[in-house]
């Protein structure tokens, strides 16, 4: 049985009626609502202001559209961008590279059938005039064992991509038997033994702006240089993705949804973790490791891996998310993998363009994961703003 039809099996309800409008902007009452229920970070209050500053410019707009049932009541809210694409106007889900997810915030337990959800999701795209097309990619089914406003849905498409969720305790709130304490004691002292032979081991977290400063300069200049080694071009080093980063990080005198960490061996820096603390979920973001040949053999990427690991127990957190890819290092981890999807959709013919973009994207992909030899090349097809749910090298 599909995942979509066991969602539209589960209830016979009667059907839904719902609205829809687009919210006046993020002091909207409604995101009032989804900030209290979501533990979505990439639809979070802070991730959302940001995003709009620092992502956004020109004719590029945020689009929040919040949607309400016969009664009015609140049931979901869909974060979009309005942009102009190869001259077609359309809405995308927020993404620009720096969101891992999209899976509309949802305010019920239980997950709508897939007549419903097809129903709330025309509503959704008729409340938006004057765009062509609709589209958005990396939705799981679920999100953290949790649905979201399309999780019933049975018109989605399967993207060739996964994302990678460890859980750290289990339903009665227990640290699960492969990641409580003793067991990540364990995996980091047998993994830090070859890099502690060039020092004294020490993770630390940025607490002040200048700590962040020092931290993501170093883990910038290590991406850049892993990245030129491979012939490939990294997102993160935008300066508007850099600038959105920082500005999500450290926040002098509170917790901020960014945090840094580094691992030094003695006093040299030999990897840096950029991850988002939001609830009780750790999303990894940016992890990055020193050039430096003589550090690579004790593998420090692994070993900040389980020093963060280590930190998120220690501060009672549910969920350490490994995001979207599927490199090898995550093999190392007894970990659940989960499918990603994407939808397009048509609003008059100019929006076809859309679809057949996808379409073209989606074989782009899969030839990528077919061929890997012929990554470097169809990278540049990637980077004409065309994109897939790319990895995140941590070269653990």
């Amino acid at each position: 049985m599909s995942v979509a039809k066991h969602f539209a099996d589960r209830t016979a309800a009667a059907p839904e009626v719902f609205s829809a409008r687009v919210l006046s902007g993020m002091s909207d009452p409604f995101l009032e609502v989804a900030e209290a229920a979501g533990a979505n970070v990439f639809q979070s209050r802070p991730f959302l202001e940001q995003f709009e500053r620092h992502m956004l410019a020109g004719s590029r707009k945020l689009v929040l559209v919040g949607v309400t049932d016969a009664a009015g009541k609140p049931i979901a809210v869909f974060p979009f961008v309005r942009l102009k694409k190869f001259g077609v106007t359309r809405l995308e889900a927020v993404d620009f590279d720096v969101t891992d997810y999209f899976a509309p915030a949802y305010f019920r337990d239980a997950a709508l059938s897939a007549d419903d959800t097809a129903k709330l999701w025309r509503t959704v795209a008729r409340s938006v005039p004057g765009v062509h097309a609709i589209a958005f990619k990396k939705l799981p089914r679920q999100l953290h064992h949790k649905p979201h406003a399309l999780s019933g849905a049975d018109f989605l498409k399967p993207m060739a991509a996964s994302a990678t969720t460890l859980y750290l305790r289990d339903a009665s709130g227990k640290p699960t038997q492969n990641m409580n304490p003793a067991a990540l004691a364990r995996k980091l002292k047998k993994s830090a033994k070859v890099l502690q032979k060039h020092g004294p081991l020490t993770f630390t977290e940025a607490t002040s702006k200048q700590d962040t400063d020092e931290l993501l300069e170093a883990l910038l200049a290590f991406r850049t240089a892993r990245f030129q080694e491979l012939g490939r071009q990294d997102a993160l080093l935008d300066p508007n993705v850099v600038a959105f980063y920082r500005a999500l990080a450290c926040k002098e005198g509170k917790a901020s949804v960014g945090r840094v960490f580094a691992l030094r061996s003695a006093d040299e820096i030999v990897a840096v973790t950029y991850g988002y603390a939001y609830r009780k979920t750790f999303t990894l973001i940016a992890p990055a490791i020193t050039p430096k040949k003589e550090y690579q053999p004790g593998s420090p990427g692994l070993v900040a891996m389980f020093k963060t690991l280590e930190w998120c127990q220690q501060h009672d957190f549910d969920v350490f998310d490994l995001s979207v890819g599927s490199l090898s290092y995550k093999s190392r981890f007894e970990a659940e993998t989960v499918e990603l999807y994407e939808y397009q959709q048509a609003l008059s013919p100019l929006g076809l363009i859309v679809v057949a973009e996808a379409a073209l994207r989606r074989r782009i992909r899969r030839l990528a994961l077919k061929y890997p030899e012929l990554r470097s090349t169809l990278e540049k097809l990637r980077r004409m703003r065309w994109g897939w749910a790319g990895d995140k090298p941590a070269d653990a």
